[in-house]
């Protein structure tokens, strides 16, 4: 009986420690004009404007809150967005790749794509060239032997142009578009490097 009353007795103190190593805020008292304190139990905004004391229950002090400063808080406006957006960023990040290994292999796999699309380009654009070059040889023998060119061949001409230049403008987004996905990806990286 008395083993079991100690046991009770022993718990109930370590409680009541552990309640008192962590004070809880009861009130809140704050100065008006004239610097009278007031007391009570929850925040107004007068508390706020003018900054306020947190006591516990015993009223001891816990904590000063600095008056609200409006200015200060409109200057930390911009700080604030910006980091909530970096933040919102990096979730989408770390949701999306998960961990360096993946960002990595990913960029690895899309930039192999984007060069094997690069190559096929500039192949196209040989065999187009070489087209060009046989279809400008013809045209310049039939002119020195003083034949018409037939409107076949000139429409050829023209054909092979028209494509070479549409290659070149695909080689030129494909190379641009290599380079933004090698800076999104390194961003990328950087960014659940430092997380």
């Amino acid at each position: 009986m008395y083993f079991v009353f100690a046991c009770i007795f022993s718990l109930s103190s370590q409680d009541a420690l552990a309640n008192n190593s962590q004070p809880k805020a009861a009130f809140y008292r704050y100065y008006n004009n004239n610097g009278v304190a007031s007391v009570s139990r929850s925040v107004t905004p007068t508390h706020v404007r003018r900054g306020y004391d947190v006591l516990d229950r015993n009223m001891y002090l816990i904590k000063k809150v600095p008056p609200y400063n409006v200015e200060q808080d409109l200057r930390n406006e911009k700080n604030r967005a910006a980091q909530f957006e970096r933040d919102r960023k990096d979730q989408q990040i770390k949701r999306s790749f998960r961990n360096v290994d993946y960002a990595t292999r990913k960029k690895t796999e899309v930039l192999k794509v984007l060069n094997r699309q690069l190559r096929q380009q500039y192949e196209l654009m040989k065999r187009l060239q070489l087209d060009r070059s046989k279809y400008l040889s013809t045209k310049s023998q039939l002119l020195m032997q003083r034949d018409p060119v037939p409107t076949s061949l000139q429409s050829n001409i023209q054909n092979n142009q028209a494509q070479i230049k549409t290659v070149r403008s695909s080689i030129e987004n494909i190379k641009n578009t290599i380079a933004d996905q090698t800076q999104y990806y390194d961003y990328v990286i950087s960014r659940l490097q430092t997380m």
